[in-house]
């Protein structure tokens, strides 16, 4: 009798074992690291350190964030793709980091294969933007100087691949400009660049700027996301500029592709909750952020949709792709 015990708790282990399933109150026992994909001071970094006080009370374990920047936030998600996938390492992830670098240049993980979306909590705001003491006053402006000064305007974004690139570049494309791009290891090397003088237009994201746009130590020209901005009201859109597109892009929580069922669930569960907290919501709108949820799932479907539309993009743009 003992034997046929012994034999069938052997068999449900196996089960479960072979099925990725962790019984929801095992998990977490210990704090789960969250990587970063862009550098301190920025506005993943921001956004998710604001989260991960209401995300570690659901988990009840502490979220220990670390920073890994670099290569348009494809340095922390490999990071996430190559780690344990015990649940106890999770990370930010940029749509491009997914959609569009891959198909650019070689990245270390197969983004629909290495990787799982378990929830996506943020949609990012951009603009373009150059120096609060620069000539430029409106877009217009800055347009008319572009055309007469071919060659000699520069623009950054926080990495080559980024949409902060791209919709740039496609701007550029549509208007005949003759600029030329200048990539950085994050947003936060992007502005310093514009203040510093070294490049004259950034593409960026409101929360890594909100302190300098409102001391007026930089200027929005054009809101290239789909609407208005709270700290600059009174700039225009891209659309109302008469362009045919927007930027759009999401912030994610990842983990690599196998972390238990439960472990996912719960952590899903951990940012759901985090995206609709007041505390949460009161911090970010002070930076322009607007926080929103959407299932791992769905965002997955989505994130394979974007990465066809921005591949036939990429040849029209002439972007160099690395075999």
């Amino acid at each position: 009798m003992k034997r046929i015990i012994l034999i069938c708790l052997l068999a449900l282990g196996l089960i479960a074992a072979g099925s990725g399933h962790l019984p929801a109150a095992e998990y977490p026992k210990k704090p789960v690291k969250l990587i970063i994909n862009f550098s301190a001071g920025g506005t993943t970094d921001v956004a998710a350190r604001l989260m991960t006080s209401k995300a570690s009370e659901v988990l009840e374990q502490a979220l220990v964030c670390m920073n890994k920047p670099g290569a348009g936030g494809t340095l922390g998600v490999s990071e996430v793709a190559r780690s344990k996938n015990d649940g106890y390492t999770i990370g930010t992830c940029n749509m491009p980091a997914v959609a569009i670098i891959p198909q650019i240049r070689k990245v270390p993980y197969k983004p629909f294969d290495d990787l799982i979306q378990i929830a996506a909590v943020m949609p990012y705001e951009y603009g373009l933007m150059v120096r609060g003491d620069s000539p430029w006053k409106t877009w217009e402006d800055l347009v008319d100087h572009i055309k007469k000064n071919p060659g000699k305007i520069t623009y950054g974004s926080p990495g080559t691949g980024t949409t902060n690139h791209l919709v740039t570049a496609r701007i550029g494309k549509e208007l005949g400009f003759d600029w030329k791009h200048v990539p950085f290891q994050g947003g936060v090397k992007e502005t310093a660049a514009l203040l510093g003088g070294h490049v004259d237009v950034i593409n960026n994201t409101t929360a890594s700027v909100a302190s300098s746009i409102k001391a007026g130590k930089i200027r929005v020209l054009m809101v290239t996301s789909e609407y208005r901005f709270n700290l600059c009201p009174d700039v225009p859109t891209m659309k109302e500029k008469g362009f045919g597109f927007s930027q759009i892009s999401y912030m994610s929580i990842i983990g690599p592709a196998g972390i238990p069922d439960a472990a996912r669930a719960k952590i899903e569960e951990a940012f759901k909750a985090a995206v609709a907290d007041p505390a949460v919501l009161k911090g970010t709108g002070q930076l322009d952020l607007h926080p929103k949820y959407m299932p791992g799932k769905d965002y997955a479907v989505l994130l394979e949709k974007l990465a066809k539309e921005w591949g036939a993009l990429l040849p029209e743009l002439d972007i160099k792709v690395e075999k």
